[in-house]
């Protein structure tokens, strides 16, 4: 590429780029935002990978977490694998915990012996690990102590299966286990006030957990270990009798974090290429009329042998200066925006290490993307300006006549219709590239808003079908002795209706292929639970057999009709039959008949399912329930819902400024091709000036032209935000999630609105524009 290195020829890039300011600040922002987001998300997106990277390091997370079997067997065939570092055994298991007075399932995890090299170990951030000859001494996670508001020296009380242990919390302590404190796989989003995790020596925790002894493995690959070592070591595990086996990517924490993280990704390229398009359309436009413009200063130049390559070099030059300028500042907007974004992310989550990087190569990359930009963007006219015939365009003849279309011919005969609108009519197929390019930047518009909106719009949906179809139940009480309970239970005012049900966590298998979750089993004809299926009718509960979540057909690849292995947590396997196939949004679980949860045992937990009366007081029923004897933990299952309900709310920013960002690139490239609609028929304005027609009416049939383009390309910017919007929900499925796009009319009228005002936002020039036409210049220009 030959860029003009004549100084004459770039001062005159500089002096045209000056004469239109509002032009080539509207496009360099585009392009400012465009590499912004790029910036800042793509450096974020590496920032938070290294912060959690950081933590799993130096605190020696798992890469491999095998659960049942000999844990002392599977250990030994773990050390003499190759690529393995470090080994440990451990027990832990979900237990019932009081903490000041709310009863909650907690977790129990053994700790190693603090002066050896261990696997998962803890980062006390205040007090002390526990003290040998303190027996009741338990670390708890930093998640669970900043909800329940504990510090050193508080007490809390577990259930070990006979009777509540008092225990003392020694001290406070972050875990990479837990860096987002999600129970296991199926409850990435849940109540803070339902889970909490305590740490003990491992010979407390056994006590605690009411075990003989351990029942996990946790296996740290070593830094040189090959992907074939990895790929090696779940059959090493199975080999050696392990029930279940979970890699570091399936863990709980570790999955949902990275759920995040790939949104980033994605982030980082759709969006800032949405802008980037937007900008080089605009820019595009802009040029392609500055060529049309300068035709017979081409010619005379060409005819006294300037080089085609210079007239391209000269022309994509504008497209360069005006892109240099977005990117440079996008970049340094990117800085600070990576910083902001990291800094807030880690430290809402609460990552002990934060990583705060700006890489060189982000930088190169954003401020290339901008530029070339720019360069794509003129090449197209620079190329035309270059082909120009000097003597043609010497004359005054270079443009190609206009064409008389049929819509032309035809807008001739409407006396009834308006001229202001057939005006309007025939310049849309008049200028085919102004109309194409208003028409590319409100389907832009469209896209960057619907797909914004319809992740948040879909979650909604998603707890309205959790919450109102499935989970129909107001509560969940577990128990440990059933006589005379559900008596009880439903003579208390305000309970409508009480079901049994036993949960027990499992391990699912089917070949070579495990699973861990939870095994449901309800009453047979319950209306405390909905089954969805995945072609959006309902089902009921088989007398026999399993129910299970969709995705877990493709985790195992299985299909209804297959014989399952599921193995209770310390119990025996049983062979099942998968009878169905279900569609939820959160978590992927199995269900059965209460008979045949029964059947499968281990340590599984009974419990019951409440509907309260409406407008009954939760608070009241919570501690009246919590109080009856033989009540081990209480869920309120609304609490999680208005916890995320809470935490969405957040979420209205978000569409706020999707709505802005979404109505900027729409105005950018309306406004930029409206005011070269004004320079391209200053002539044809004049004429109509002189000859009588007012100033209000040109201003009508401008905005009118531009408005009916937007409104033009407004079904299709429906039809491809719908599409992205459903694009980017499906990237987020998984195991944890299941969404379907829900956009509902709101967004999409809102989404429409906003490009509309924006379109309309940007005529506010023309008035002045039309208003400060010279027309006696105009005709003078026009007659030499």
């Amino acid at each position: 590429m030959h860029l003009p290195s004549n100084p004459i020829l770039a001062h005159k890039i500089w002096r045209d780029l000056r004469r239109r300011p509002a032009q080539v600040a509207a496009i360099a922002v585009t392009v400012l935002l465009g590499v912004l987001l790029f910036v800042a998300s793509y450096d974020s997106f590496h920032n938070l990978e290294t912060s959690y990277r950081q933590t799993y390091d130096r605190l020696h997370l798992a890469d491999f977490t095998a659960t049942g079997g000999d844990p002392a067997a599977v250990a030994a065939a773990a050390r003499t694998a190759a690529g393995v570092d470090r080994v440990a055994v451990r027990t832990q298991a979900d237990v019932p915990l009081t903490i000041d007075g709310t009863k909650l399932v907690g977790r129990v995890t053994g700790l190693a012996d603090a002066t050896a090299p261990s696997v998962d170990e803890i980062d006390l951030t205040s007090g002390q690990l526990p003290d040998p000859s303190r027996p009741d001494d338990v670390v708890v996670e930093h998640h669970a102590a900043e909800t329940f508001g504990l510090r050193a020296g508080s007490t809390l009380q577990v259930f070990d299966g006979r009777t509540w242990q008092p225990v003392t919390v020694s001290g406070i302590a972050r875990s990479a286990e837990y860096l987002w404190p999600a129970r296991n796989r199926q409850e990435p989003l849940g109540d803070p006030h339902a889970f909490a995790v305590l740490f003990a020596p491992q010979a407390q925790a056994q006590r605690l957990a009411g075990q003989p002894g351990p029942n996990q493995t946790i296996i740290e690959m070593s830094p040189t270990a090959t992907s074939s070592e990895y790929a090696q070591m779940s059959d090493v595990l199975r080999s050696a009798g392990a029930g279940a086996v979970e890699p570091q990517a399936d863990q709980a924490s570790n999955a949902t974090l990275h759920e995040d993280l790939n949104g980033f990704s994605e982030l980082a390229v759709a969006f800032p290429a949405m802008f980037l398009i937007a900008a080089a359309i605009a820019e595009y436009v802009l040029i392609t009329r500055l060529v049309h413009s300068e035709h017979p200063i081409i010619g005379t130049l060409l005819a006294l042998g300037a080089r085609q390559r210079t007239m391209v070099g000269h022309y994509i030059g504008y497209g360069v200066a005006i892109a240099a300028l977005g990117a440079v500042l996008g970049v340094l907007g990117g800085f600070v925006a990576t910083s902001a974004v990291t800094a807030a992310y880690t430290s809402a989550i609460g990552i002990p290490d934060t990583v705060v990087a700006h890489r060189i190569p982000t930088t190169i990359a954003g401020f290339t993307i901008g530029l070339l930009t720019g360069v794509l963007a003129a090449l197209a006219p620079a190329i035309a300006a270059a082909r120009t015939a000097p003597a043609a365009a010497m004359r005054g003849d270079g443009s190609a006549p206009i064409r008389v279309g049929r819509l032309t011919r035809m807008s001739a005969h409407w006396r009834g219709v308006p001229v202001v609108v057939r005006m309007a009519l025939r310049s849309l197929t008049r200028g085919r590239r102004r109309t194409v390019a208003t028409m590319t930047g409100t389907v832009l518009a469209l896209t960057l808003i619907l797909a914004s909106v319809g992740i948040l719009t879909s979650m909604r949906n998603l707890l309205d079908i959790q919450f109102g179809q499935i989970q129909r139940e107001d509560a969940t009480v577990l128990t440990t002795a059933e006589t005379g309970l559900a008596q009880q239970l439903s003579g208390i005012p305000d309970i409508a209706a009480v079901e049994r049900a036993r949960f027990t966590p499992v391990s699912v298998a089917a070949g070579e292929h495990t699973y861990s979750t939870t095994l449901t089993g309800l009453q047979p004809d319950t209306t405390m639970h909905g089954f969805r299926t995945p072609d959006g009718g309902t089902r009921q509960l088989p007398a026999d057999g399993l129910l299970a979540g969709a995705p877990l057909a493709d985790r195992l690849g299985i299909a209804v009709g297959d014989m399952l292995t599921v193995t209770p947590a310390f119990g025996a396997p049983r062979q099942l039959r998968l009878v169905g196939l279900l569609d939820e949004p959160l978590g992927t679980f199995l269900y059965a008949s209460e008979h045949t949860a029964t059947e499968v045992a281990g340590i599984g937990r009974t419990g019951y399912l409440l509907r309260f009366t409406p407008g009954a007081d939760r608070d009241r029923l919570r501690g009246k329930i919590s109080t009856l004897p033989g009540v081990i933990a209480y869920t309120d299952t609304h609490a999680l819902q208005a916890q995320i309900n809470k935490f969405l709310g957040l979420f209205w920013i978000f569409i706020v400024v999707m709505l802005i960002l979404g109505a900027v690139l729409a105005f950018t490239v309306i406004y930029v091709t409206m005011t070269v609609n004004l320079a391209e028929r200053t002539t044809e304005l004049a004429t109509l000036r002189a000859a009588g027609v007012s100033v209000r009416r040109l201003t009508a049939a401008l905005a009118t032209e531009n408005l009916a383009a937007t409104l033009l390309a407004v079904p299709l910017g429906l039809v491809a935000g719908i599409l992205a919007a459903w694009a980017f929900v499906r990237s987020f499925n998984s195991d944890m999630f299941a969404f379907h796009l829900s956009l509902g009319p709101l967004p999409i009228v809102l989404a429409a609105v906003a490009v509309l005002a924006a379109a309309g936002l940007s005529q506010l020039p023309a008035t002045r524009a039309v208003d400060r036409i010279d027309i006696a210049h105009v005709v003078r220009e026009r007659a030499q």
